[in-house]
């Protein structure tokens, strides 16, 4: 016992004795690896793996998110939680929420939110990555191979293959969230490579699985990968960086406020009768209809509600009674409610602003903005993890290392 006691004596000297930059590198490891074991128990949910998780172990990982973050606010310095009024207001609404929405998620996103708090937003994506590419990659073997059920669905005659995942149009909404992760990473040092792989990317989707938005959405991507490789490219003859106008960042500020009010005003006020609408409703695979049937039932609320959903995920059998509400912006309004959904768009535009120079930064959120549309991805951090960004520390000097790199090997 009392070698024991010395041992723990001489711990705690140590960690006293040492310097704030390690208990902060400590604290963000903890927090890293903890995030880790979230996103492979959760990203895990959308295969058809179906993982028996202990029950027990849901508590544990949810206690370690907890602890973790608690680890890394005790030894900041005060200076450094400027942002606490704005954390306490996120968990309290959060917590509300989940009380009348009974998402259990809610309070587990909170956290993970507040404890990207200080840590490089690089190091969060390349753990993202780290986890999900691997587990990906198996999934669509298994699938593939037979190992697990590979979930087929037929739109007339094209057919769609899940790969190993609950639907088509999660499996590629993982992969596009994934590629977009890589391009904040590379930035300005993706290669044409790199931007052929995007390219046979929205083949396979196209051939494979018919996902209409997620191949517009890579495009879309590639597109902006190019524009901002080739302006680059231009500003550095110049001996300049490449910064985007005044104009182009109004706009992106003003893009996320724009489609969340368009897919909510067409849901609410839908009318089949309307022939643009009717038209628009099509395109949009009924989301309008549903969206509108969505507002009929029920109010929005300013905590959020119960909203029982009937999805396609996870079976090939006739839904009998189909509805779920795929676009984000409805989804989020309605079932987490008023003040979460204020409180995610100004997140969104915190990321934004913060990065405001940053032109890969602000088109990738333009981006998942423009996906969260059709997709209901916007809230799940295990696919959307730019939602945990904005508290998470944005090296512009490191950005300005990395164009100073670039133009060396170029």
């Amino acid at each position: 016992m009392q070698l024991v006691k010395t041992m723990i004596d001489r711990m705690e000297s140590s960690w006293q004795n040492s310097s704030y930059e390690f208990k902060c590198h400590t604290s963000e490891i903890c927090f890293l690896v903890t995030f880790a074991v979230w996103l492979i128990m959760n990203y895990s949910w959308a295969t058809m793996a179906h993982i028996p998780w202990p029950e027990f172990f849901f508590f544990y990982v949810q206690v370690a998110i907890g602890l973790a973050v608690l680890f890394r606010y005790m030894i900041m310095k005060p200076s450094e939680i400027r942002k606490i009024l704005l954390i306490v207001i996120l968990m309290g609404a959060f917590a509300i929420a989940k009380g009348h929405s009974g998402i259990d998620t809610l309070l587990e996103t909170g956290f993970l939110i507040i404890g990207a708090n200080g840590i490089e937003y690089k190091k969060i994506l390349k753990v993202y990555l780290i986890v999900k590419v691997p587990i990906t990659i198996c999934t669509m073997i298994a699938g593939y191979t037979g190992l697990i059920t590979n979930l087929v669905y037929h739109r007339g005659e094209k057919v769609r293959m899940a790969f190993g995942f609950i639907y088509p149009t999660d499996f590629a909404a993982h992969v596009v969230y994934m590629i977009a992760a890589w391009v904040l990473i590379r930035q300005v040092r993706c290669s044409w490579i790199e931007i052929g792989m995007m390219i046979i990317s929205v083949i396979f989707f196209e051939k494979y699985c018919d996902v209409r938005t997620s191949e517009a959405v890579m495009i879309l991507l590639i597109l902006c990968v190019i524009y901002l490789k080739i302006r680059n490219a231009l500003a550095e003859k110049k001996g300049t960086k490449y910064k985007p106008s005044i104009l182009l960042k109004c706009l992106c500020l003003v893009i996320p406020y724009g489609l969340a009010g368009f897919m909510i005003l067409t849901s609410r006020f839908y009318n089949p009768e309307i022939t643009w609408m009717a038209k628009l409703n099509t395109l949009f695979s009924t989301r309008l209809a549903i969206g509108k049937e969505a507002f009929e039932r029920y109010d929005i609320k300013l905590w959020g509600q119960n909203i029982p959903m009937i999805g396609n995920g996870g079976t090939t059998e006739p839904v009998q009674g189909y509805f779920f509400l795929d676009s984000s912006y409805v989804n989020i309004l309605l079932r987490l409610g008023l003040v979460v959904f204020i409180l995610i768009m100004l997140m969104i535009s915190i990321i934004m602003i913060r990065n405001i120079n940053q032109p890969y930064i602000l088109a990738v959120m333009v981006i998942i903005c423009i996906h969260s549309v059709m997709e209901h991805h916007m809230f799940e951090l295990f696919c959307d993890v730019f939602l945990m960004l904005p508290f998470a520390k944005f090296g512009v000097e490191e950005n300005e290392k990395e164009l100073e790199k670039y133009k060396v090997t170029s």
